[in-house]
């Protein structure tokens, strides 16, 4: 048995040892209060920022201190969908203005870029900022060859890049926080020997534009 079936089976057993009817009633909500907050990403950066980051972090503690178990999901430096900014975005009809079309399709409506590309193998210094609103969400230091034919990063700059449900049901996809442009999709636990949080960030060529580090702001 897991740590984690060993720590919900205790929690299980001195409710059900109580001959409150309030205590057995309850059961089922310890229970599914302690399955939510497996599953709640630790941030890496969770002492600052929103109030959805700090409750991210009295989760965890909860885990630590009443559960005993350790945290089975990743770090992550990406802000969850609670940590919105949109600060930066435009209406629709600003996009398709400053967009040209093909950044348009990938920015605003989630297209794929084709295999390749003039970043996927690009390692000079400096940032990639966001193609839409000029936001920097990577370093040059965070990138690496991942070989999947699309520029790979194992880290983000902390909240600049955003993970929510891809539509597609199954996969998770990130999109610059700022303007909530879409720039591909986050993998994780795929073998990569890269300093945490080791994600793969897999983010299409029109969705970031790189600036050399003398001019890297």
């Amino acid at each position: 048995m897991t740590a984690c079936g060993c720590a919900a089976l205790r929690v299980y057993s001195r409710v059900s040892a109580s001959s409150s009817p309030v205590s057995r009633v309850a059961v089922p909500l310890i229970r599914r209060t302690a399955a939510s907050l497996v599953f709640t990403p630790l941030r890496l950066s969770c002492a600052r920022g929103s109030d959805a980051a700090a409750a991210s972090c009295v989760g965890t503690a909860y885990q630590r201190r009443h559960l005993g178990f350790r945290m089975a999901t990743p770090l992550t430096n990406c802000a969850g969908p609670l940590e919105k900014d949109g600060s930066k975005d435009r209406s629709e009809a600003e996009w398709r203005r400053v967009l040209s079309a093909w950044q348009y399709r990938v920015l605003r409506e989630g297209a794929t870029d084709p295999v390749g590309g003039k970043y996927d193998e690009l390692f000079d210094d400096g940032e990639y900022v966001c193609a839409g609103c000029e936001t920097p969400l990577y370093l040059s230091s965070m990138k690496f060859a991942c070989g999947c034919g699309w520029p790979g990063f194992y880290d983000c700059i902390p909240r600049r890049v955003r993970e929510q449900p891809d539509r597609d049901g199954r996969r998770a996809e990130i999109v610059c926080n700022a303007c909530n442009g879409h720039l591909g999709h986050v993998f994780r636990n795929e073998g990569f020997r890269n300093p945490p949080p080791n994600e793969r960030h897999c983010v299409n060529n029109t969705s970031v534009v790189f600036r050399p580090a003398q001019r890297a702001s």
